[in-house]
């Protein structure tokens, strides 16, 4: 029994070494994210399932590609679309066909006689067995497995001011049924508001929003100094529009919440956290947007 153990626990420990190396291989198979081009890296995000058409910076290629990776199985066989195979007609031809009436001549010494033979019958032809139905697949359900693969990204660049020189960024992408959070940096400018890319098939809920005490405090020392504004624009009004405000004497607490905003896609949004005075010193704020990720129900009914 003991020499039965020993070798079992033998066997089982060369199993787990194989698969090590294997993971090991397909790990180390897979290219540097950094370094691919932009059409390998639409290539490898669509062999995931993952729709990139709103994409626009490089960025955010390589950040949905990296968050697939690690959050998804590697494909491992390209799905084509099989044509059902045509069934063969059982059509049996006949060894014999139809033969036209012959006449053979034979001539005898004194007389001469001609014969003519009937045709055989031809048998009647077999009916082809009707061809099956090829399979129907239904367009809402792979519309809708291609949604759960298709992420809401954030992105914002982080600018240096006058110079515009970029010191940083921030990117994040969100799959359907993940919660959505999101820190944009403070600034006077719009071209500094964070882009909201929202794919089709997928909804967008912001519930609430928030500032940091300490830093407020500290952002409100500034002389002239108000507070700061979450601010919205979306593809049909590109007008950046407070929906919600601190302010120094009227908000009474840190936290807005029950914001209600919903967006469903193919959307282009933009948030930005809008200093509302005192930021000659560069001093900002961060405005904290939370929410959640689902899929469009409606799209699918």
């Amino acid at each position: 029994f003991l020499l039965l153990l020993r070798h079992c626990s033998r066997r089982l420990q060369r199993v787990d070494q194989f698969t090590d190396a294997t993971n090991l291989f397909i790990m180390s198979d897979l290219p540097d994210i950094s370094s691919m081009k932009l059409s390998e890296l639409k290539s490898e995000l669509k062999s995931y399932g993952i729709d990139s058409s709103t994409f626009a910076e490089k960025s955010e290629f390589t950040s949905a590609l990296q968050n697939a990776r690690n959050t998804m199985p590697r494909p491992s066989t390209t799905y084509r679309e099989v044509e059902q195979p045509k069934p063969e007609r059982e059509e049996k031809k006949s060894s014999s066909s139809s033969r036209k009436p012959s006449s053979s001549s034979q001539r005898t010494s004194g007389s001469s006689s001609s014969s003519s033979r009937r045709p055989a019958p031809t048998p009647a032809p077999t009916a082809a067995a009707p061809a099956p139905a090829p399979p129907t697949t239904n367009p809402i359900n792979i519309k809708k497995l291609t949604a759960m693969r298709s992420p809401v990204t954030a992105f914002q660049q982080i600018k240096e001011h006058p110079s515009q020189n970029i010191i940083g960024e921030r990117n994040n992408s969100f799959l359907p049924g993940s919660p959505f959070s999101f820190s944009l940096h403070g600034s006077v400018q719009e071209s500094d508001s964070a882009i909201i890319r929202i794919p089709d098939g997928v909804c967008l809920k912001i519930n609430c929003a928030s500032v940091q005490r300490k830093a407020m405090d500290e952002y409100l020392k500034q002389k002239g100094s108000i507070g700061v504004s979450l601010r919205l624009s979306s593809e049909e009004n590109p007008e950046m529009l407070p929906i919600w405000t601190f302010a120094r004497d009227r908000s009474s607490g840190y936290t807005m919440s029950g914001l209600g905003l919903r967006v469903c896609g193919p959307r282009t949004v933009r948030l930005l956290a809008f200093m509302e005075m005192g930021y000659r010193s560069g001093q900002s704020v961060d405005v904290h947007v939370f929410g959640s990720v689902s899929l469009n129900k409606d799209a699918f009914d």
